[in-house]
């Protein structure tokens, strides 16, 4: 009989562990109004509401980030019943011992993951290499102490650039190993136009045959190298008489 009790006890509490555990798991509920690709093009515009429902007493805090960037007169943030605007990329808002739904209105341009560096007739693109892991949205809920709870929630998105979509289209057409590695250093050293244009020759149907082409290419690639190594003189050189001109 005590045997049998135990058991019955046991039973009980673990039906008890096993529904607080499903109420904690399913506590927090996130809605998403608005449009977020999971794909996104520099310089998007993107902007949707946030609700955050079924908060437990617990949180006292919750921590809010966005990878997105502000522009114009546009806050990032904007807490409609709190009546808090932010342009910060990480903001902790103050639940003030509320369990209510909390609803942010937030407004971003997507980052421009390139930098374009002009000299005389020279255009160097550097692209950065993260184009992976931005996040639209993170959001952590806090402690009275902003010790982080197990509730959060991520939204991420990748920048395409166009670009290396188009020139890596190029480069799985050019059979030869050689030239495809020293385009793909080209398009990497930011001399991207160049690597294009040598790429496009190589596709084409010149009437020359693949021996004038290949040695061709190679000498425009050659020419290239030499324009990056002035660039990178000139911009030395630019450097150090802006440094004596300080002193």
């Amino acid at each position: 009989m005590k045997t049998r009790n135990i058991i019955l006890v046991e039973t009980v509490l673990c039906f008890f562990i096993l529904i607080s555990l499903i109420s904690n798991v399913s506590a927090v509920d996130v809605d998403i109004a608005g449009d977020l690709p999971d794909e996104a093009n520099e310089g998007d515009i993107v902007e949707y509401d946030l609700t955050i429902s079924g908060i437990p007493q617990s949180a006292d805090y919750i921590s809010f980030e966005t990878d997105l960037e502000a522009y114009g007169s546009n806050p990032l943030f904007n807490f409609t019943e709190f009546n808090i605007t932010s342009n910060s990329n990480n903001y902790v808002l103050d639940l003030n011992d509320s369990d209510e739904e909390v609803l942010v209105h937030i407004q971003g341009k997507v980052p421009v993951v390139r930098e374009v560096v002009q000299t005389d007739k020279v255009t160097l693109i550097k692209l950065d290499e993260k184009r992976t892991g931005y996040a639209y949205y993170r959001f952590n809920l806090l402690d009275d102490e902003k010790n982080s709870l197990k509730d959060s929630d991520t939204r991420t998105f990748i920048i395409e650039v166009p670009e290396i979509e188009s020139f890596e289209a190029k480069l799985d057409t050019i059979e030869n190993s050689f030239m495809r590695n020293y385009l793909t250093d080209l398009f990497d050293k930011g001399l991207v136009n160049e690597a294009n244009e040598l790429a496009d020759y190589l596709n084409s149907d010149e009437e020359e045959g693949p021996e004038v082409s290949l040695y061709l290419a190679v000498g425009g690639i050659i020419a290239a190298l030499i324009i990056g190594a002035i660039i990178g003189i000139r911009i030395g050189n630019s450097d150090d008489d802006y440094e004596d001109d300080d002193i």
